[in-house]
């Protein structure tokens, strides 16, 4: 089963300091996890990497939701891939 771990990260279109990881999951579904200054995470500062944050927004692409999820920790996430899977 997938999990935090298995999220590809990448900078965000937003550009330096912000990140998007993303995760397709078995059922279609697809999570975008961000990070960043004014996003909904914490620290709301700039960072370079995941490791700089320990709480993230999420959003889940699928035929039901695409609303965000904010302030997600790691073990959130697993629950939400998980739930979605």
């Amino acid at each position: 089963m997938k999990t935090f771990n298995d999220i590809k990260w990448k900078t965000h279109q937003l550009g330096k300091g912000y990140i998007q990881g993303l995760i397709s999951l078995d059922s279609g579904a697809e999570l975008s996890i961000v990070a960043g200054k004014g996003l909904y995470s914490l620290p709301r500062e700039a960072g370079n990497s995941h490791e700089d944050f320990n709480k993230f927004e999420v959003l889940i692409f699928n035929e039901k939701e695409n609303e965000p999820l904010g302030w997600q920790s790691r073990k959130d996430i697993d629950n939400l891939i998980k739930l979605h899977n």
